[in-house]
């Protein structure tokens, strides 16, 4: 049994982002997977400030909804990233996510395996490659 963190960053309510998350929980719940579902929606996520403080000390300076997210990442064994894609690329919202949780960096953070589900209005397959493309430099 695995620990699956899904994060899920549209801002609409019922988006076809928000549903491929839901319906990857619930795959992974039906696997026998512990899964926990969170949405950016009403979260208050902050942009980095680039102080890389959190290099040293493995938690960032600026107290808002990010760290309590950013530690369950470290703690996932598999995380999914469920986004819209906007001109090309991610969300906003899960970018600053993303650009927040630099303290896992240095860290024994656990997750091995990442999912991207997006949704976007072009139906070309190369339409989510940049959104994924760049993330997975940072692997």
């Amino acid at each position: 049994m695995k620990n699956v963190l899904i994060i899920s960053s549209s801002l609409r309510r019922g988006s076809n982002s928000e549903a491929l998350a839901e319906e990857f929980a619930r795959g992974a719940a039906d696997a026998g997977n512990n899964v926990e579902l969170i949405s950016l929606r009403e979260k208050d996520i902050r942009f980095c400030r680039g102080c890389l403080a959190c290099q040293k000390t493995q938690k960032c300076v600026i107290a808002d909804d990010s760290q309590t997210i950013v530690a369950k990442m470290r703690d996932a064994d598999v995380i999914a990233f469920a986004t819209p894609i906007y001109y090309y690329e991610m969300s906003g919202q899960l970018k600053t996510l993303l650009d927040r949780a630099n303290p896992l960096y240095p860290s024994d953070y656990r997750f091995r395996d990442i999912y991207m589900l997006t949704s976007a209005a072009e139906d070309e397959q190369s339409t989510p490659e940049r959104a994924v493309t760049e993330r997975s430099r940072m692997q």
